[in-house]
């Protein structure tokens, strides 16, 4: 993978090569095998790899093509590399000596943007045609790489972090009130914005299109919430998804070195580990499977329906494969405190789960030790492979389709016995009342949105930027009401995914994170499968649990709690209060962040730090995410305003 980033001139002067070096300085932590930047005449380009595919070792960028005029930046990886050179008339040796980022010029001297469907993988890549001036700028679909752009005066610059703008001339680094706001309220940021003022962000799906100093936005990829596959019987539905599944497996293991995986004890990271280890055993490799798990002796007293220990689910899975070597990873007392102004460094954000980051952290040191490039994930698998069918009672209820309606309402109090006739019938109704009758009526009982309960923003900055209002524009349901329609619903989600700091800030340990669950012809397939085929008979899930019956254990197919995630994060953080003591204090004393954040609330919550009880959702909402996301918060607006350097 690449970090990249270029200026563009639009008065044609010569663009300055110590500019470039600055930003190469700033992006070469990101790719530690080799850097380079080029001036260009009125453009120049900065690129640094890290190579993780064996390809990699033939990468030199800016790569040009002289018979169109083109020259390119790319930050990826290209999956369907056959498919692509045979589309573009390439023989099987040609291609064996090329670099992804040169069959990406290709294929852009050919088709230009109409070619990135064709693309399949994650990238971020800038295009240059000097002889019109053209320059365009595009992300992947799901935007699994960063790249943002800042309009000069008289330049336009891009990179793949904020960080490597900061180093030209004149471009400021100056917080965006309203980006801080969304980050706050987790409103997702759209058409494009950020976190700092004046820096856009290229959206996922999306090209930029800049003319001499004329911008304008084209979209290239559009998710279909019409198309839904008939297929004759349910088998064969279980047939292509598999096929799909092994195949966006098989794209993600061409890598260089070990290759490992995170392994939980959820449907998703099970079935990636168990597919990667069965495709890896038939060409004599094995797999590192790493599971994060509490502390010795941490007992799991945790609310129903949760499970704090996840090593028994993932010992189960690896103990299928003989080839899975596998690593539990146990808390070692970091607190999410002692990690946050260099997590914050890195990803040039603020960290919206501050404790995941010590355990995912540990892990990836641990596998970049073993000399690994690529750690295997399943992130975006709630949206995809693991959709659990939720939206089919509220669909058939919509439908007048009663007796089936009351048929899988009585299957699915018969699998998960904590559900009441009265919570099913309510979701079901929900999806069809009028909105505005909804939220009265969740209103009335008490149940309507309360932000406070859960982020450390500050009242008065809520009522400044009208937060309510800029949640219902951003498409989010303040009523939590369910919906009928599953296939909009988890496009929405996929939509505002946009994880590409949090792709590159692995990079910064030496490791790609793939995630096979985002692979776009996997998750189109996923969205057409019909919701019934989701939900049948009591057992949500139900085209995965059949795609993997006889692959995952029963600890895995049967388990009706969900395992969490660094579940002994508070004892860490206990020992860390006389610092976060000083780190309110700190925040107290400067000058704009308490306009933004409650302080005296997470005061308050620190004052009354309890003893006993943090297995109730309650306290995890006051502190996991109200007191730690605020102090996260509060460490990136010092960091912007050079206040911790």
């Amino acid at each position: 993978m690449t970090a990249i980033a270029g200026i563009v001139r639009h008065d044609q002067g010569m663009v300055d090569k110590g500019v470039l070096e600055r930003m190469l300085n700033v992006l070469s932590p990101y790719g530690m095998d080799a850097q380079h930047c080029r001036s260009m005449g009125s453009a120049g380009f900065v690129r640094t790899l890290l190579r993780s595919t064996p390809e990699d070792a033939l990468d030199h960028q800016p790569c040009v093509d002289a018979n169109s005029g083109w020259a390119l930046v790319f930050d990826g990886r290209i999956d369907n590399r056959e498919e692509l050179a045979a589309a573009l008339g390439l023989d099987p040796e040609q291609l064996r000596k090329m670099a992804d980022a040169e069959l990406a010029l290709h294929a852009w001297a050919r088709w230009e943007s109409a070619g990135l469907p064709r693309l399949l993988g994650d990238f971020a890549m800038a295009a240059w045609h000097a002889r019109s001036r053209r320059l365009v700028l595009s992300r992947d679909y799901l935007g699994t790489r960063p790249l943002f752009w800042y309009q000069g005066d008289g330049f336009l610059a891009f990179a793949s972090l904020p960080k490597a703008l900061f180093a030209i001339p004149g471009v400021p680094r100056e917080l965006s009130e309203e980006g801080l706001h969304d980050f706050l309220s987790l409103v997702p940021m759209l058409d494009g914005k950020t976190l700092y003022r004046g820096i856009h962000r290229v959206m996922p799906g999306q090209c930029l299109i800049v003319e001499d100093s004329r911008t304008r936005i084209e979209t290239w990829y559009s998710f279909d919430n019409k198309r839904e596959l008939r297929l004759p019987t349910d088998d064969d539905y279980v047939e292509a998804f598999t096929e799909r599944l092994e195949r966006a497996v098989a794209r993600r293991l061409r890598a260089i070195g070990p290759i490992a995986a995170e392994l939980s004890s959820g449907f998703d990271s099970s079935t990636i580990a168990a597919v990667a280890a069965a495709q890896l055993a038939n060409r004599g490799q094995s797999l590192l499977a790493y599971t994060s798990v509490p502390r010795e002796g941490f007992a799991d007293r945790t609310r129903a329906g949760t499970h704090a220990d996840e090593g028994p689910g993932a010992r189960a899975v690896a103990a299928r494969y003989p080839n899975i070597e596998h690593v539990l990873v146990r808390s070692d007392g970091t607190s999410p405190m002692q990690g946050l102004d260099f997590a914050i460094e890195t990803l040039d954000r603020p960290m919206l789960n501050a404790c995941n980051g010590v355990w995912v952290d540990r892990i990836r040191s641990l596998a970049s030790a073993r000399g690994v490039r690529v750690m295997l994930n399943g992130g975006v698998g709630n949206m995809s492979i693991s959709y659990d069918g939720r939206s089919l009672l509220p669909a058939l209820f919509g439908r007048g389709r009663w007796m089936r309606w009351q048929h899988e309402a009585r299957a699915l109090q018969r699998t998960h016995p904590g559900l009441r006739w009265r919570q099913m019938l309510a979701h079901s109704l929900a999806a069809w009342t009028p909105q505005a009758l909804w939220s009265q009526w969740k209103n009335w009982r008490g149940g309507g949105w309360n932000l406070a309960d859960y982020s450390a923003i500050n009242p008065a900055f809520m009522a400044q930027m009208g937060t309510a209002a800029r949640a219902r524009r951003a498409g989010i349901d303040l009523t939590y009401r369910d919906v009928a329609d599953g296939r909009s619903t988890r496009i929405r989600a996929l939509q505002l995914i946009d994880i590409g700091e949090y792709s590159l800030g692995a990079n910064h340990m030496g490791l790609e994170p793939r995630d096979p669950t985002s692979d776009r012809e996997l998750v189109e397939y996923c969205l057409a499968v019909p919701e019934s085929q989701y939900l049948r008979d009591g057992k949500t899930r139900w085209l995965l649990r059949r795609a993997m019956a006889d692959r995952l254990p029963a600890e895995i197919l049967d388990c009706r709690s969900r395992g969490l995630q660094g579940a002994d994060w508070y004892e860490s953080v206990a020992g860390e209060l006389p610092r976060i003591r000083e780190e309110l204090e700190r925040l107290q004393a400067h000058p704009s962040a308490g306009r933004y954040l409650d302080l005296p609330a997470l005061k308050a919550s620190l004052d009354a730090w309890p003893s006993s009880g943090w297995h109730s959702a309650q306290l995890e909402k006051r502190y996991r995410l109200k007191l730690l996301r605020g102090l996260s918060a509060g460490a990136f607006v010092r960091y912007v305003e050079n206040d911790n350097h």
